[in-house]
């Protein structure tokens, strides 16, 4: 059986298999996450321009659209969830912001589909995604690819598949349609199209199920192909498309999770955000008596930050430059760092050529997309030189993970000011298998 085959028959089997009851936990964050930010993210300019797109009217009080289909309301929930860039991470790119807005949408489409059929959605496309991804070794970032548009689109698919109860033949057709939808590009990383390319992978993945359903044809080798899917994307060509897929034996979600971001940015600047506040703090140093900054971090992040003197707050969330003004400065990065008017300070604008970036070629064993650590280090104006510990894993991380306070923290810091019962909704949301309905999201927890 063929890779294609094996993601179709796998698809078919997560309606009834057995779950490690350990997956739900990364399920539940996973959902708590991205509802926070797709509110935070709703009022956005992008995310008002695709609604009205597509005629979906958002209401204040409510996390569900209606009056829009479902591929329409995945894209319009997708963008949102990623337009402020602070959406938890895996996989190389941000799992949630493409699976939970595709669940969400086909779940109310179909009728109010279970909590527990929400569940085993998210874990299927996570794992076709996992599947995917760890065939290559080689980093889609440096390509060119956006992995969360790219991989995402079959990955909405994959949960889509699922919840509409499509059979291994379909559910492998609906997998080889997805992967010709896919694409997304780092270029466009700091721009609205960013969030756009994440909701347009939800949504071709919905319109991917529902192709197949309705009897359209792909091939059955698209990914394994020597033309196909693998191939095509591959950084080098250097792909495996030869051995049997893991489902079922290994559960990638168990080993890898997802990260929850603490700063809205890029999440390439994260572990040297956590280090320039605790160096800063550790040794009380005050941001004017900075005369320089270096910073060691993967070649890939490096990349990826690539606005070096951002003028804005949408320009700041890829710039190493702006992260280290930003923790120096104000001791922290979040939403009141991350606007325009901050981003103009004097004392920021002049701070940022202060910082200079020395990309690292060696690669984590857990994260080839990043080095195995980041550090930076600081020379001071009266010629002292100190250092920070090197960043490991930063504070989220699926190995540093945060309590749940701190989460409902972040949580009640994104929906602040809209006109939702916050606590309900958290609560609900860390219970999300076990609801009735998708609508009990609306019902039991955003309405008050």
């Amino acid at each position: 059986m063929g890779l294609t085959a094996e993601i179709g028959t796998f698809l078919a089997d997560m309606q009834r298999c057995a779950l490690p009851p350990e997956a739900l936990a990364p399920v539940r964050a996973g959902f708590t996450d991205c509802v926070a930010v797709m509110v935070a993210g709703r009022d956005e300019p992008v995310s008002r321009i695709v609604a009205a797109s597509v005629g979906a009217k958002v209401c204040s009080d409510r996390v569900l659209l209606d009056l829009v289909d479902a591929p329409a309301a995945a894209l319009v929930y997708g963008t949102a969830a990623h337009a402020i860039d602070y959406d938890d991470t895996g996989l190389s790119g941000h799992p949630s912001a493409v699976l939970v807005p595709a669940i969400l949408a086909e779940s109310v489409e179909s009728g109010g589909a279970s909590g527990q059929t929400m569940a085993r959605a998210y874990i299927a496309g996570y794992e076709v995604w996992a599947e995917l991804i760890g065939r290559d070794k080689d980093q889609h970032h440096l390509k060119g690819w956006h992995p969360t548009a790219v991989f995402g689109t079959v990955a909405a698919a994959s949960a889509s598949a699922v919840i509409r109860g499509l059979d291994a033949d379909r559910a492998a057709t609906a997998a080889g349609i997805s992967a010709s939808l896919a694409g997304g590009i780092v270029a466009n990383f700091g721009t609205m199209t960013k969030p756009f390319q994440v909701g347009r992978a939800a949504q071709s993945g919905l319109q991917a199920t529902r192709l197949a359903e309705a009897g359209f044809t792909a091939s059955h080798d698209a990914f394994e192909h020597d033309l196909g899917f693998l191939r095509a994307i591959s950084p080098n060509r250097a792909v495996d498309t030869e051995n049997p897929a893991a489902f079922g034996r290994e559960w990638r979600i168990l080993q890898h999770g997802v990260n929850i971001k603490l700063y809205p940015i890029c999440y390439g600047a994260h572990r040297i955000v956590d280090a320039m506040i605790d160096v800063v703090q550790r040794d009380a140093l005050r941001a004017d008596g900075i005369a320089g900054v270096n910073v060691e971090m993967g070649e890939a992040s490096a990349a990826i930050l690539r606005n070096h003197r951002p003028q804005s707050a949408l320009d700041a969330k890829f710039s190493a430059e702006f992260a280290m003004a930003a923790a120096a400065i104000a001791g922290r990065c979040g939403m009141r760092e991350l606007t325009n008017e901050f981003v103009l300070r004097r004392d920021v604008q002049a701070f940022m050529p202060k910082v200079a970036v020395t990309p690292l070629t060696e690669r984590s064993v857990d994260e080839p997309l990043h080095s195995p650590f980041d550090r930076v280090r600081i020379t001071l104006r009266d010629n002292r030189a100190v250092a920070s510990e090197p960043v490991y894993y930063p504070r989220g991380h699926f190995k540093n993970p945060v309590d749940a306070e701190a989460l409902w923290g972040k949580f009640a810091d994104c929906i602040d000011g809209a006109p939702i019962d916050a606590r309900r909704l958290f609560d609900v949301l860390q219970e999300v298998d076990h609801l009735a309905s998708v609508a009990d999201i609306d019902t039991q927890g955003a309405r008050s």
